[in-house]
């Protein structure tokens, strides 16, 4: 077997659940700046806690650009982008589990269409 089997014709490896979920570490890492960024707004500006969320939002989009930079060696751009949509379930996920907020059937549809497209765009990857 010569490596050309398990790579893409970009040269790089085919998608592989590995790969998957290095991408969604990243998406998680990427919506950790979301839940930053609220935060942040919970507290008066320049105030202590302020500028602690603040500085935890911009650490974690710094780490994420860095992450985010090598995962795109890695992948192809356009699955990397696709997967990346993900950021939607996570950033609800958060929302109910952190700020316990509600998510309608709406919001559940919204995202069961994107994962649809998600899965469309992954099969021909593999």
């Amino acid at each position: 077997m010569n490596n050309t089997e398990n790579q893409n014709p970009a040269g790089k490896p085919k998608l592989s659940v590995k790969l998957l979920l290095l991408i969604q570490l990243g998406v998680i890492l990427y919506t950790c700046s979301s839940i930053c960024a609220k935060m942040t707004s919970r507290h008066p500006a320049m105030s202590l806690m302020w500028i602690v969320w603040l500085g935890l939002e911009v650490f974690c989009l710094g780490v994420y650009a860095i992450y985010w930079q090598q995962i795109i060696k890695r992948v192809d751009l356009s699955i990397a982008y696709a997967n990346r949509a993900t950021a939607i379930f996570w950033s609800m996920m958060w929302a109910v589990l952190i700020f316990s907020e509600h998510i309608t059937v709406a919001n559940v549809l919204g995202v069961l269409v994107i994962f649809a497209g998600i899965m469309v765009v992954n099969r021909d990857a593999a």
